[in-house]
């Protein structure tokens, strides 16, 4: 992949992401769907998928974070690099057995990947549904943009929810906040998949925004 990182093919990819995994799913008649995963489970699938066309980072520390404590060094969900060059990390000394060909962070894509669910269990509507979209999103995307030496980053979303109305409603009042936060996001990518509806849920969705390109 060239490194001016195509969203709209990545948001491809992870919708192709989630269906390949809805598909494993039905075919193993599954009593849990996708929206009973946790966050970071989700992560971990996805990463695993995208892993067929890219080298994945999991839980990356910043790199702009060095002076602070280990222990409470912010770090990012997933970090992509091309095939063949995985990303060159800090905490990793020099061996004979390094890859020749690393990728610096600042050639790499940082993603941070957060999840929304319109209901939990038992059908029941989730009351945290509205602040997921606001707090820790944006904070992530500030402090994602506040680090110099990532010159390539992007929020992904995943959505569960009943309807690509509710889900149109619900994009367009996220972006009102990043702007209220000028936290600054480019235009975004969606890609929705329809799920078992076990719980509620009729489509998982996949919303990407590039907010940062320092190139």
């Amino acid at each position: 992949m060239s490194l001016d990182w195509d969203f709209s093919t990545l948001a491809d990819q992870l919708a192709s992401a989630v269906a390949r995994e809805e598909d494993d799913l039905r075919l193993e008649q599954a009593v849990y769907g996708l929206d009973a995963l946790a966050e970071r489970a989700l992560q971990h699938v996805l990463a695993r998928r995208l892993s067929a066309d890219y080298e994945v980072a999991r839980e990356v520390h910043y790199p702009s974070s060095g002076s602070v404590k280990l222990s409470h060094r912010a770090r990012c969900d997933v970090v992509l690099s091309p095939k063949g060059s995985p990303l060159k990390l800090e905490s990793s000394a020099p061996s004979l057995f390094d890859p020749q060909s690393s990728c610096l962070p600042e050639k790499a894509l940082w993603i941070e990947v957060k999840v929304a669910y319109q209901f939990r269990e038992g059908s029941v509507r989730h009351s945290g549904y509205g602040q997921q979209w606001r707090q820790a999103v944006v904070s992530d995307l500030a402090k994602m943009e506040a680090d110099p030496a990532i010159h390539y980053g992007g929020l992904a979303l995943l959505v569960f929810n009943e309807s690509k109305e509710i889900l149109q409603k619900d994009l367009e009042l996220f972006e009102d906040v990043l702007m209220q936060k000028e936290v600054l996001a480019g235009f975004r990518h969606v890609r929705s998949v329809e799920i078992l509806d076990r719980i509620g849920h009729r489509f998982c969705s996949v919303a990407v925004w590039p907010p940062i390109q320092r190139g």
